[in-house]
């Protein structure tokens, strides 16, 4: 990381002495919308574009060939995108009133797509490092999700649908990958992946159901499954190549597992 942050100053004392050929293409429609774009360095690109009334957007890009697509199609919504490094690239589309979405990208290669429907819906994706991948997608009213990624080739996707749902994901290592569907009304999802190659998936239909995960090692697997309400699957791995696999269908089950070690195996169904 420390010879990746000096390259990104070389060629940034670089620019100044070239042709800096940042693209900026913003368009507002509408009343009192504000966009701040700030672009140093080489060939960023940014389009912007704001429909509707009292949108906000904060855009900043240092780096070379940086890339924002982002739009706030409604009222009162807000963007926040930050890109320090070389190739990053983040999509943002927000239709409804009050969501707002913020990027931080801090390194290479780095990609984020979030996308929000509705009303009051937050969502943000973190990225410290190298080619890690986070997809966000929400459709209701105040849902949150937030994504962070500390290390390289790490993968999140996130999918809520419905009202007051909740997802965070939290990957620090490298070549992870996280799954996490929320379908129905107050679900919360919550994750934590310390290590490398490890996997974990959440779905979630129905109301009220909740899973956590805790993976340190590496080569752990975590599958959480849960149809119906009220549910609870609580999951800690630490070691090496542990496998969970949780089934809960119907409703107000309450699991909670912990495999410490390595190679361990474990399946739970739960019904009613």
């Amino acid at each position: 990381m420390k010879n990746f942050i000096t390259g990104v100053f070389t060629l940034m004392a670089m620019s100044f002495t070239f042709a800096q050929a940042n693209s900026d293409m913003s368009t507002q429609n509408g009343n009192m919308n504000t966009a701040t774009v700030d672009q140093t360095g080489l060939m960023n690109s940014n389009e912007l574009t704001q429909d509707g009334n009292r949108n906000t957007a904060d855009i900043d890009q240092v780096g070379a060939l940086n890339t924002n697509l982002a739009e706030s199609i409604g009222n009162r919504n807000s963007i926040d995108v930050d890109q320090l490094g070389l190739g990053n690239s983040n999509e943002v589309s927000q239709q409804g009133n009050r969501n707002e979405a913020t990027t931080w990208q801090i390194g290479s290669f780095n990609s984020t797509q979030q996308t929000q429907i509705g009303r009051r819906n937050e969502v943000t994706s973190i990225q410290w490092g190298n080619d890690n991948t986070a997809v966000q997608y929400q459709d209701g009213r105040r849902n949150t999700a937030g994504s962070l990624q500390w290390g390289d080739d790490n993968t999140t996707a996130q999918v809520q649908l419905g009202r007051r749902n909740s997802a965070t994901g939290v990957q620090m290592g490298n070549d992870n990958l996280l799954v996490q569907y929320q379908q129905g009304n107050d679900n919360s999802a919550i994750h934590f992946q310390v290590g490398d190659d490890n996997i974990a998936a959440s779905v979630q239909v129905g109301d009220d159901n909740m899973t956590i995960g805790s993976q340190i090692g590496s080569d752990n697997l975590l599958v959480q499954l849960q149809i119906g309400n009220g549910n609870s699957a609580t999951d800690t791995q630490m070691g090496d190549g542990n496998i969970a696999l949780i089934n809960q269908s119907g409703d107000s089950h309450i699991h909670v597992g912990v495999q410490t070690g390595n190679n361990n195996s474990l399946m739970v169904n739960q019904s009613n």
